[in-house]
């Protein structure tokens, strides 16, 4: 932003318009709206003259035919004014001088001031080239204040006679009269030229002030519609990653239940039926994540997602209490699992708000459909921890086994990138790798508000 002339400051403090900046042109409406204010101005100021003639002396009157020509011709530019405001404006200072000059009669007339008036606000308001107006604004004003001292002066080359004063001595007032007859005029003329000079800039930073909120208001909606488009983007990842787990989970355990169920079955129906029994709660419990999944998809568009209605129609999210759920889940699959809780203090875990729970719980459910798809072992820990540290309290969770890679079950790894992802969201770090001599480890340990830490409080349970 160029910083504005220092006389420009002192009387209109503000930001102006940058040099570059041009105003927009007048629309089609406004043009048209100034024709018919003219035409209508131009009425009234015919009937304003016939007025005029038909209370002063004949002796006095300006030829008619003269003056209506006079009057339309002080008004016509006023109909482009806001189209070509510099030209209208030089326009109008020639008929002004002119007319003056020849029919002083017309010029006393309310309408004629009035035009010209508005002929420099225009100018000033509308010019799109600032550098012209400053030109064609100061020949103006020079031009105008050579004619008013030479009417002043009454130069006979022009007049051809005397001012027509009163002496000193005939007068009430304490100044000389030609002084004051000089001093009057100039100052009328300084507020008319100043009145317009003055309130023409504030007009025009208005309109260029108006421009900046319309485009401010137009890049904030903008922003908007970019923010929203990437809440859905995120939402429907967040639904990806809840249905790969899903799947991961449910599905995987469907179909080493099943295998398991194919091999026992010749020698041991009984179990075989336990494990048809697995799977069924495992693909009830998969069809019953996939269809909430799904019914937010099919509501995230609509206007009233945000109404109590919309959440009736989804299920509850799986949580830290669901955990012994998860773990009798793996063991009907086969994987045997020891379940060990840690906490600071008693109660905690359970008191963890829904979103870091559905974290824990999905982080967990990953780590176990990993150790069947993809590792040896028939046996893991799952260990839910929390504690504080210098930076405020964090629950953890960790599945470790000791059994070796499985040969030719190399997975997509979206579920170990989902894993990072939640713990990212909750500021949490995740150490996933293989562990010495034999094993794999699957640590997340995340952040949750932090309260006064106590005397840990270890149980074990074991499916």
């Amino acid at each position: 932003m160029m910083k504005p002339p220092a006389m420009r400051q002192r009387f209109l403090p503000g930001e102006f318009p940058p040099p570059e900046w041009e105003r927009p042109m007048p629309s089609t409406e406004q043009l048209r709206r100034d024709v018919w204010v003219t035409l209508l101005v131009m009425a009234c100021s015919l009937l304003g003259m016939e007025m005029t003639l038909s209370f002063a002396p004949a002796e006095d009157a300006p030829d008619r035919a003269m003056s209506y020509l006079a009057m339309c011709a002080l008004i016509a530019p006023l109909a482009v004014r806001r189209r070509f405001p510099i030209s209208s404006m030089l326009l109008l200072s020639a008929l002004f001088i002119g007319f003056g000059t020849w029919l002083p009669q017309v010029m006393i007339q309310l309408a004629p001031q009035i035009a010209y008036f508005v002929g420099l606000y225009s100018a000033v308001t509308w010019a799109r080239d600032r550098r012209a107006l400053r030109l064609a604004l100061g020949g103006v004003i020079l031009v105008m204040f050579l004619w008013l001292v030479i009417s002043i002066t009454n130069a006979k080359l022009v007049f051809g006679s005397e001012l027509d004063l009163p002496m000193a001595i005939d007068t009430s007032g304490f100044i000389d009269p030609v002084v004051a007859y000089a001093g009057y005029n100039f100052l009328v003329n300084l507020f008319y030229f100043g009145g317009a000079i003055f309130l023409g800039p504030s007009s025009w930073r208005s309109a260029w002030q108006h421009e900046v909120v319309i485009a401010q208001a137009e890049k904030l909606r903008e922003q908007s519609i970019e923010l929203a488009r990437r809440a859905v983007i995120d939402e429907r990842l967040r639904i990806a990653r809840e249905l790969h787990d899903v799947v991961a989970h449910h599905i995987s355990a469907v179909g080493v239940q099943a295998a398991a169920a194919r091999m026992v079955q010749p020698r041991d129906p009984q179990r075989a039926a336990e494990l048809m029994r697995g799977i069924e709660d495992s693909a009830r419990q998969a069809v019953g994540e996939t269809r909430s999944l799904l019914r937010v998809l099919r509501h995230e568009e609509q206007d009233d997602t945000d109404s109590p209605g919309t959440d009736a129609h989804r299920s509850p999210e799986p949580g830290l209490t669901d955990i012994p759920a998860l773990v009798e889940q793996s063991a009907r699959a086969g994987v045997r699992v020891q379940l060990i809780t840690v906490e600071h203090r008693e109660g905690f875990l359970d008191s963890v708000g829904a979103g870091l729970g559905l974290a824990l719980y999905r982080i967990a459910a990953e780590s176990l459909a990993n150790v069947r798809e993809h590792s040896t072992a028939r046996s893991a820990v799952l260990s839910l921890r929390s504690g504080v540290d210098g930076t405020g309290e964090w629950a953890e969770v960790e599945v470790t086994d000791d059994g070796s890679p499985r040969p030719g079950t190399g997975g997509s790894g979206f579920g170990l990138r989902g894993i990072r992802e939640r713990a990212e969201l909750h500021h949490g770090l995740v150490d996933i790798g293989p562990r010495s001599p034999a094993g794999w480890r699957s640590r997340a340990r995340l952040r949750v508000p932090g309260t006064t830490p106590l005397s840990p409080i270890i149980t074990e349970a074991t499916a």
